[in-house]
């Protein structure tokens, strides 16, 4: 099984995707967490002003992380995990930024014919949103009236103005910001609703485990209602430092969503901080649209438009040709064509120019890593471009070899599909749910500096969640977090594959955002999903209990029943008769799963249990995992050069206890075999570093390290290219 071990990317257009690939970071201090013991960060920081002058006190933490976060030489830091007070040490992360119809699409706009208990119309007036991401164009005229504050943990002031930095800029945040609250040419889902911005990815779109944990810090303390994160990172562990915050914030009264990342299909794809179990995990669906697509051999598949470049004309056929990186010289016999171009090497830009400079009608782009992208152009084009993912991509280039050359473009009409970007579940140890539910995360139009543009991601589909909570918080100032998620949840619309059968709860979770229903819903469950965890078949029959809160929030009493929605062989579900519930009233019930392990082979179950009112139906999904789990076994690889040390250093994750690993390296453009670095065996779950002195490593170029590992009956391996000249630097 391969997998991508660099950072999720949860927004698939972004202008940091218009440069190659594989650029190097320049040389600089580590950066780490620390997580000490509750009382003692005045004695700690006492301790290295003392014993290691060389060491920089960057952040303290208080509110969702209690520890420090310091900078220095990798052999400062690890001695500082002696200090008794030391929990742990975490080295920082790199996370990075996961239709003008989705709002009303989404049932936002019968919001507008509520009052809230001040007489207002529900807006998301007086709720106070934050949002942790790239910052913001607090100018911009949709949203300067809805922006009341915030800070930048990047440059640490209180500006978190996008950067403006030629070729890093970014306009994700104000994006973000404008499905929640735009309040002008675009109305956002809570148009009323007072955005507090929190810059803590920079130019490129790119922060740390320490920018995203010192920005939840903050909002915090601005006592936001509702947080959102369309940010994150590649490890499926619900233990991830930026998991664990967001559990925090639960705590203190905010409702955190996120982004559930765009690593789709593949399961056990969801990266933290969505592994969070407190938080409100979001995936990606198709609102009603239609997309431009080309057809070969009977196959449709739907093409990303490049931003700066012209739209694709349906109906039109063309030859296609393989062009190479891109370059001048791989441009052969491609006028009036269309031109496939891997990614890589030179930028999407360049591409684009060469090829209209060789009188080509259009480009293709696929990517040279797993996984969709888009991107962005700039200059003045006169002929479309697109991308696909490296799986299309190569495809396209086989048939090509073949001489099946012709292309029709096409348009395609989806709603409510799950986009095959959407990272799917569940997490890793907990076997959670994840995500919640999905939202419309595909040609989503809104605000960015200077205009407006539409894109796609579950970065997108995260603020409509967000913007849906705060419509719910203003209607009930009340509600807690808990109150707040049930009612989103519990009331979405499942989606179907086909006309027989449902999307998997691993994949949609409990369905599709639906607005109308949260605003209406009187009825509220908790938890809002059920995890009967991983079963074998030799354990007979097993039974799971479980304790489930209903709440009535009406002036009037409820008869409820709960039934089975889906009836699954091999799991029976004893649940209590007909229930009674007083007007403004709760009950806690137990409610049980019997298994027959004998029945069921390996692989997932799911369905959902019905609590039924006279007015409602609530859908609460479960999962079984039968068989052992097959999650990529290994995460989160990173290699380098120990700054001013002959050493090396890796690090990786490992979401439970593997027999054996070891890591090879091969030459990332012959594939030849350079040699194996390192071999370990019985190794524990967690965070595992290590340094090596490897004296006849390569000491520069790209190389494609492969990690094979062994978990029981199961083998594989994962790859990652890694630059060895690159100091090591904790991502």
């Amino acid at each position: 099984m391969l997998k991508r071990l660099t950072v999720t990317i949860l927004l698939i257009i972004f202008l940091a995707s218009s440069l190659p690939s594989h650029s190097s970071a320049k040389d600089q201090d580590q950066v780490a967490l620390l997580s000490l013991k509750e009382g003692s960060i005045r004695q700690v920081l006492h301790l290295i002003k003392q014993d290691y002058p060389n060491v920089k006190i960057r952040h303290r933490f208080t509110e969702t992380f209690y520890g420090i976060s310091v900078a220095g030489s990798l052999q400062d830091l690890t001695l500082l995990t002696k200090i008794p007070s030391v929990n742990e040490m975490h080295f920082v992360k790199t996370y990075s930024a996961h239709l003008e119809e989705s709002v009303p699409f989404v049932g936002a706009n019968q919001a507008r014919k509520l009052k809230d208990p001040k007489g207002r119309m529900v807006t998301g007036e007086g709720i106070k949103v934050g949002i942790i991401d790239t910052g913001i164009d607090y100018n911009h005229p949709d949203l300067k009236r809805n922006y009341a504050g915030g800070y930048d943990t990047i440059d640490l002031d209180k500006d978190p103005m996008e950067t403006k930095q030629e070729d890093l800029s970014t306009f994700h945040g104000t994006h973000v910001a404008g499905v929640i609250a735009a309040n002008g040419k675009q109305k956002g889902v809570a148009p009323k609703a007072k955005l507090y911005i929190y810059r803590a990815l920079g130019p490129g779109g790119y922060g740390t485990t320490e920018t995203v944990i010192a920005a939840i810090e903050r909002a915090v303390k601005d006592r936001v209602d509702i947080l959102n994160l369309s940010l994150g990172n590649d490890v499926n562990g619900p233990d991830w430092p930026t998991s664990i915050a967001l559990n925090k914030v639960d705590e203190k009264g905010i409702l955190a969503i996120t982004a559930a990342g765009n690593s789709g299909p593949a399961l056990w794809s969801v990266g933290s901080p969505a592994t969070s179990s407190k938080a409100l995990s979001v995936g990606a669906s198709y609102p009603p649209l239609y997309f431009p697509s080309i057809l070969i051999n009977g196959k449709e598949k739907i093409i990303t438009p490049m931003v700066g470049t012209p739209k694709w004309k349906p109906n039109l056929k063309f030859q296609i040709v393989d062009g190479g990186l891109g370059e001048i010289s791989d441009l052969k016999r491609v006028k009036n064509k269309i031109v496939l171009i891997q990614r890589g090497k030179i930028t999407f830009s360049d591409k684009v120019k060469n090829a209209q400079i060789k009188g080509a009608k259009g480009v293709i782009v696929y990517n040279n890593e797993d996984g969709n992208f888009a991107g962005k152009v700039k200059g003045e084009f006169k002929i479309p471009a697109a991308t696909i993912s490296k799986k299309n991509g190569e495809w396209l280039k086989g048939l090509i070899n073949k001489k099946k050359r012709y292309i029709q473009i096409d348009k395609e009409k989806k709603v409510d599909v799950l986009a095959s970007f959407s990272s799917r579940g569940p997490v890793t140890g907990t076997w959670q749910m994840k995500p919640d539910l999905v939202a419309p995360g595909v040609e989503i139009k809104s605000t960015i500096p200077g205009g407006y543009l539409s894109l796609q991601g579950t970065s997108m589909a995260s603020p409509h969640v967000a913007g849906a909570a705060a419509l719910l918080k203003q209607l009930h100032p009340k509600w807690t977090p808990n109150d707040l998620k049930s009612a989103l949840v519990n009331t979405a619309t499942p989606l179907y594959r086909n006309k027989k059968s449902l999307y998997h709860a691993y994949e949609q979770g409990a369905g599709r955002l639906n607005i109308n229903n949260a605003l209406k819903t009187e009825t509220l469950v908790y938890p809002t999903s059920l995890s009967l965890g991983v079963t074998k078949t030799n354990q007979g029959n097993v039974q799971k209990s479980f304790r489930i809160k209903i709440k009535n929030t009406s002036g009037a009493k409820k008869q409820v029943v709960l039934t089975e929605s889906n009836v699954t062989k091999g799991i029976q579900w004893i649940l209590p008769t007909n229930l009674t519930l007083p007007p403004y009233s709760s009950k806690l019930i137990e409610i049980k799963a019997m298994i027959q392990t004998k029945l069921l082979k390996d692989g997932f179950y799911d369905g959902a249990l019905s609590i039924v009112t006279d007015t409602e139906k609530l859908r609460v999904p479960f999962l079984l995992l039968q068989g052992e789990p097959n999650f990529p076994s290994v995460m989160g690889f990173h290699f380098g050069k120990v700054k001013g040390t002959n050493k090396y250093k890796y690090e990786l994750y490992l979401p439970s206890k593997v027999e054996e690993y070891k890591i090879a390296v091969f030459e990332a453009e012959t594939f030849r075999f350079v040699s194996i670095i390192d071999e370990q065996k019985n190794s524990k779950r967690g965070i595992i570093k290590k340094e090596l002195i490897l004296s006849n490593f390569p000491k520069k170029g790209v190389f494609k390290f492969v990690i094979f590992y062994k978990r029981k009956q199961y083998e594989s391996a994962i790859e990652s290219y890694v630059n060895v000249a690159k100091t090591y630097v904790e991502e």
